[in-house]
């Protein structure tokens, strides 16, 4: 029996073919595009006509045609939440209300979106700085494709052409090698197939220079190039234009693949300039409130007449004085470009860095206010970031032309491949590498290495490891699972032979520091990177107290530094904190210290911050982007606990308070007590570590409220007794709520109901079976022994860095 909906279809069809051919694709023309491509789906000759290139023509000239009629209709790219971690596209209809997703990138990150230029007939091209990747993408049917990596360079900047004579849009890339300037091409849909050529005409070098200019010009006013009259057109500012030049534009036709450039106009090039296409017409805007003697509240529109002759002329003044605070104060404006109502009534569309969207009338004078993003919608668009990520938006069918990589991606048979391989352990899918060059390109891809992370973390139950020496030639550790340490430990050769401190694992990756290099280590692929810095210290050269609370030498500690492995979540890399004393004297509470940052993608260091607090000798605790560290409070003029905060992102230190519950200003030298900090759950936690009643008492930081969360009484643990170990809480068992506690040398899950200590591991079983050996070695004579084996907690991962020639720039 047909059912109501197929019967409801056949009687669609049966009407729709009684309707002369004009007529139905004169309407089906008018239709949006979202309802378009659900009408392909109701036969085979509707779902040919509207996928033929006839259709997609016929579809482009009506929008070309109704574009100057319409009322703006605007495109928004913004990040999805405040950690920037994806990349949501929207579109706006002002003057409607709130604004509606059309589409979420996953492996885009927000915050490193360059600015975007006008659509280029309904394509946009998008700039992730921190891959660096480029992606074309048609909102209106949601297709997207990221085009394959071009050549590694520091200095570049792209723009998205249309061929009318082979009908294929081409991304064009400007880039500096060192003092040369190249230029590669990338053509969508294009007969060279996934790779970027060289342009077919050279810069010549007369323009050299100026193509230099362009590139920084375009990098420092994050300023990408305009497409108009069939050429992309990089602007040159006054202050990057060569000496006497007369260039306002490098340009490069898209179809001849050849370079010229444009004279400027009579009013100069200053700062304060943007080029835009207005009706068909290269046009450039000077905004007269950057240090213009003639006005300071207006912006000028200047318009080329002839690109031979290099004729401009004053288009259009945009007078900002009756526009109030939200036209005069922004840092930057920006024309997208210009609208009408159906009467020749032309509008000129302005956004400013404030993230505000205007509308010029030009025979009525008055502007309007037509979008606050952070008023009109619920996007969370970062307030101090100036790129503007707001255009006009057109509606067409215009294909993106997935890579092949993205097509073998999305076959069953890859997605079946991905399943499977997403439940393998990391060292597996490292071999796996080798069985072909897809599967390779998949494993390696960003996508799926985020995918792998997240699957992996869904099984939220710790997991250890054990550390042994390496056996040299970069495998400077050995990692083993815990439950073979009994049988490792009997091979004498994979004993550690100095002393090593173990990092909690940060988004996959585990820092191992010793006195003399720090290692970046992924424990499941054998993945490491090193980082030696000055300075550090395998015994400080200073006297410590023997009271004040906490041991001044413990498995936690080492020499005169105090490292931190974080993350920073907008631009996806691991980062190092390291503090350094060069001094300290517990008598006068005077130290010295340094503090830098060790960038581990691009392996440079960033020194001269300044920490607020002097920091004790416990380890930080990462926590959603941040690090924090407990104060000593036997330095410094501050004889109390406080928690030292350094934002990895913003790389600012802050100060923020222990529980109120605790009573720091009651600490002194002579205290049985001592605070530090942990992170448990996800969640900043502190510890209070009371030697007289030997237990934690562990609060939880949750919503800006510190609550009570957990005591760990370790009376019936003598091996876990405070009063002559450090003991640091590791993890809590999801499952049955135990707590993972470990001083260095022993590691065992607390029972909360019996208040016992289950032990895993213990380094002096191994002392104790193979004293007599003398193979164990004691480390420095200022340290605490150095043992045999240490544990670590990891995380299921295959991140990695690439190997890197040089840093990348991310504006």
């Amino acid at each position: 029996m047909r059912t109501n909906k197929r019967m409801k279809t056949e009687a669609l069809i049966s009407t729709w073919a009684e309707l002369p051919d004009e007529i139905m694709m004169e309407v089906l023309l008018r239709l949006p595009v979202k309802s378009t491509l659900r009408f392909r789906a109701v036969c085979r000759a509707w779902a040919a006509t509207l996928s033929s290139d006839e259709f997609r023509a016929l579809h482009m000239a009506r929008a070309e045609a109704g574009a100057a009629s319409a009322q703006p209709r605007l495109l928004v790219v913004a990040p999805t939440s405040a950690a920037c971690e994806a990349t949501a596209v929207y579109s706006c209809s002002p003057p409607e209300p709130g604004a509606s997703l059309l589409l979420t990138l996953g492996d885009l990150r927000g915050d490193f979106v360059d600015g975007i230029a006008a659509p280029c007939r309904g394509l946009v091209l998008l700039y992730d700085a921190v891959a660096p990747a480029y992606y074309v993408v048609n909102a209106a049917t949601r297709a997207v494709t990221r085009l394959p990596p071009g050549q590694d360079v520091v200095n570049s900047s792209a723009g998205l052409g249309y061929d009318a004579q082979t009908n294929k849009h081409k991304v064009m890339r400007l880039l500096r090698m060192g003092k040369d300037i190249t230029c590669e091409v990338y053509t969508l849909g294009g007969v060279h197939g996934d790779r970027w050529m060289l342009a077919a005409g050279r810069v010549p070098s007369s323009l050299s220079t100026t193509a230099q200019c362009a590139i920084y010009a375009a990098e420092s006013g994050n300023l990408p190039p305009v497409f108009a009259n069939g050429s992309l057109l990089w602007l040159i500012y006054g202050r990057f234009s060569p000496q006497n030049s007369a260039v306002a534009a490098i340009t490069f036709s898209v179809t001849e693949e050849t370079f010229g450039w444009v004279k400027a106009p009579p009013c100069g090039t200053l700062l304060g300039v943007q080029l835009v296409e207005l009706d068909g017409c290269l046009c450039m805007v000077r905004d007269l409130r950057h240090g213009s003697p003639d006005c300071n509240s207006a912006v000028e529109i200047w318009k080329l007449q002839d690109y031979t002759s290099g004729i401009w002329s004053l288009d259009t003044r945009v007078d900002l004085s009756h526009a109030g605070v939200s036209l005069l104060t922004p840092k930057v404006i920006r024309v997208l470009g210009a609208t009408g109502d159906g009467r020749s009534v032309k509008k000129i569309v302005m956004a400013t860095s404030n993230h505000t969207v205007h509308a010029y009338d030009t025979m009525s004078k008055n502007v309007e206010t037509i979008l606050s993003v952070a008023d009109d919608t619920e996007m969370s668009y970062p307030s101090d970031r100036t790129a503007i990520r707001i255009c006009l938006f057109k509606e067409t069918f215009a294909p993106v032309h997935k890579t092949q990589e993205e097509i073998s991606f999305s076959s069953p048979l890859a997605k079946a491949t991905r399943e499977i391989l997403l439940r393998l352990p990391p060292r597996s899918i490292v071999q796996f590498k080798r069985v072909c060059s897809q599967w390779r390109r998949l494993i390696e891809d960003k996508g799926f290495i985020h995918s792998y992370f997240a699957h992996k973390s869904l099984e939220n139950r710790a997991k250890i490891m054990i550390v042994g020496k390496g056996t040299g030639r970069r495998k400077f550790f050995r990692f083993a699972p815990l439950e073979n340490w009994r049988s490792d430990a009997a091979d004498e050769d994979a004993w550690l032979d100095s002393k090593v401190v173990c990092s909690k694992p940060c988004h996959g990756l585990n820092l191992l520091i010793t006195a003399e290099l720090d290692y970046l280590y992924n424990p499941c692929t054998g993945y490491c990177r090193t980082n030696a810095y000055p300075g550090s210290l395998p015994c400080p050269p200073w006297e410590t107290p023997t009271d004040g609370g906490i041991l001044q030498d413990h498995a936690f500690a080492i020499g005169n530094k105090n490292v931190g492995l974080g993350f920073n979540p907008f631009n996806q890399e691991h980062v190092s904190v390291i503090i350094l004393y060069q001094y300290k004297d517990f008598k006068t509470r005077e130290y010295r210290l340094t503090c830098s940052v060790w960038h581990c993608r691009a392996g440079f260091f960033q020194e001269g911050l300044v920490p607020w607090l002097p920091v004790n000798n416990m380890p930080p605790a990462y926590v959603d982007g941040m690090l924090f560290w407990m104060s000593d409070p036997m330095l410094g003029p501050i004889s109390e606990y406080a928690i030292l905060c350094f934002d990895i992102a913003t790389e600012k230190f802050d100060v923020a308070s222990c529980p109120p519950e605790i009573n720091t200003a009651n600490w002194s030298i002579h205290s049985t007590w001592n605070l530090f900090v942990a992170e448990l759950r996800g969640k900043l936690c502190v510890v209070l570590a009371d030697l007289k009643r030997d237990e934690l008492v562990i609060w939880e930081l949750e919503n800006g409220e510190w609550d009570e969360i957990y005591t760990v009484r370790l009376e019936a643990s003598p091996n876990y007794s405070l009063r002559s170990n450090v003991v640091v809480p590791l993890a809590v068992d999801p499952m049955d709520g135990s707590i993972l506690l470990s001083t260095g040398r022993k590691m065992g899950f607390y029972d909360p109901v019996n208040e016992t200590v289950g032990e895993l591991y213990d380094v002096d079983e191994i002392l104790r079976t193979y004293k007599m050996t003398g193979a164990y070695s004691q480390g420095a004579p200022c340290q605490e022994q150095a043992m045999p084996l240490v544990p670590m907690l990891y995380e299921g991962s295959i991140v990695s860095y690439p190997r890197m020639r040089k840093d990348k720039i991310l504006h």
